[in-house]
Order: structure tokens, then sequence, then C-alpha cells
């Protein structure tokens, strides 16, 4: 059995917020590697709702929720801004105001971003400026709250079901389960037997 250890040397605990393609691929992963892992999603409450939802501290909280819309800068509704800012940005606001009581000291977060060159396309403002707002905010917290590691990653395309709400095609885009293992390497997420 393979068991994910903390700073303390106790089984590591894991909160994944979302439930799409790229947190099925860490969930995945973890399973494969038998790791424990909660979940927060819809079906247990609104981003807005994690302060009431969440009574744990865990090493690992990974932010990997998202939304997209393919519109002209004009035909933007005040609808559009909210169901993609809410997912992309403001959860994540939400996520981070409440880290000293969800987060160990020294815990690691992993946000999921955009890479900003593929995302500034036509059509994409809102999402592009959810993700850029993202970023910004995540380097503000790095500077402020310096007992926890922060990565922001921006991926290039993950091949996720948020492809099918824009007419583009990913190029040659990683599976979230292959994105899953890169960023545990990355954050140093130390298995054992």
């Amino acid at each position: 059995m393979v068991i994910a250890l903390g700073d303390d040397q106790t089984q590591m605990k894991v909160l994944i917020v979302g439930n799409g393609g790229v947190s099925k691929g860490f969930q995945k992963v973890f399973a494969e590697q038998s790791v424990s892992f909660d979940i927060y999603h819809r079906s247990i409450g609104d981003l807005y709702e994690m302060p009431q939802k969440i009574k744990t501290q865990y090493d690992l909280i990974i932010y990997a929720v998202g939304n997209i819309v393919w519109k002209p800068v004009r035909n933007n509704t005040a609808q559009d801004i909210e169901e993609i800012f809410k997912p992309n940005a403001f959860g994540f606001f939400v996520l981070a105001q409440m880290l000293p009581q969800v987060l160990k000291h020294k815990g690691k977060v992993v946000i999921l971003g955009a890479n900003m060159q593929r995302i500034t396309s036509p059509f994409l403002s809102l999402y592009a400026a959810s993700k850029s707002a993202l970023k910004a905010f995540v380097e503000v917290a790095k500077r402020e709250m310096r007992r926890y590691s922060f990565y922001l990653l921006e991926p290039e395309e993950i091949d996720t079901p948020i492809w099918k709400k824009v007419p583009v095609d990913p190029q040659n885009p990683k599976s979230p389960e292959d994105f899953a293992r890169e960023t545990l390497d990355i954050i140093g997420f130390t298995l054992t037997h």
C-alpha cells in the first residue's frame, strides 16, 4: 500500500475543490496510489459556502475549478461574468480567506490557472480576465501568506470537457491524469510504501 505523508509523517490529508476534468485526473491518480482525499464540489455546496462546509485541516488543497464562455466582448452579460468569474477567480478568493482554518502550517495549495498566451484569443475575454485576476491574486497571497506554498499552474491544453464549450480543438492536450502526475511531482508530493 502507498501512503502519502505530511510534514509530521502522519497520513497526508488532501482536499480537491472541483469535480471536473482536471480534478477527476487528480482523483484517479490518488485512487491508484491508495491516497485518501476529500472532494468539495457543487453537490456539497456553492463555492461561496466553503467557509461553512469545510471543517478539516489539510496538508494539500487542489483548486481545479473553472468555466469558459466563447462570446464577443460586446455580447457578454452580467450572468456570463458571474458564471465565469465565480469558479475561475472568486471561489479561490473565498478559499484563500479561510486558509488559516483549513490548511496546515506549511501546507500546499495548487491552483489551476491558464496559459495566458493561449487564452487571449478573440471571444475569450471573460476567461482571460478571470484567469488574469486569479494570477494577480495568487501573487499577492504568496507574499502575504508565506506560511503556505502556492503553486499557480498555467498549463497548455488539458483534455477536459471544457473544450466542448468553445469551437477550438486543443493541440496535443495532456490527459488529466498525466497533468496530475506532473503536478504532484512539481510540488514534491511524497509517496512511500
